[in-house]
């Protein structure tokens, strides 16, 4: 095994270790080539004229970016459930994914109510309530969509 600082963030079977890695690079490249066009742009073209905050968040966004593209190509790559065969299989990681997402969405409600406190009035009640619920349903609708897509790939591989 090579020794990298990547070792913590990458999956420990083989074949997802390297799909990951051509994600992350891939991701790389991307970035790269979009700096590089922006940049181009810039000098050429448009002539933005940046303040130092504005140009920190882009370059804050970069990474958000690289992290966001290989998260949805691994989410859409159908890799991550490769136990699922069966109907049998299905229904249960649909059930675990489901607790998995109530889990996130309680333990985001809670830090929530930390950070911000009880609320005060109606707008922050909702925002206390809206925000760990739409973050729970997008993490079982990927959750869900990465299933989806595992078992039409592992039925392929199968047959």
């Amino acid at each position: 095994m090579i020794h990298s600082f990547l070792n913590v963030f990458l999956p420990d079977d083989e074949y997802k270790r390297l799909r990951v890695l051509y994600f992350m690079a891939e991701a790389a490249f991307l970035m790269i080539g979009l700096l590089m066009l922006g940049s181009a742009l810039n000098n050429y073209l448009l002539k933005w004229n940046l303040e130092g905050t504005e140009v920190t968040f882009i370059l804050t966004m970069i990474p958000m970016l690289m992290v966001g593209y290989t998260y949805f190509r691994y989410i859409f790559s159908g890799i991550e459930h490769t136990e699922v065969l069966n109907k049998q299989s299905y229904k249960r990681e649909r059930r675990v994914a489901g607790k998995r997402a109530l889990s996130v969405g309680g333990i985001f409600f809670i830090l929530l109510l930390i950070a911000k406190g009880i609320p005060k009035n109606y707008n922050e009640g909702i925002d206390l309530i809206a925000l760990p619920v739409i973050s729970t349903l997008l993490y079982f609708l990927f959750d869900l969509i990465s299933l989806k897509r595992s078992v039409k790939r592992n039925t392929e591989l199968e047959d």
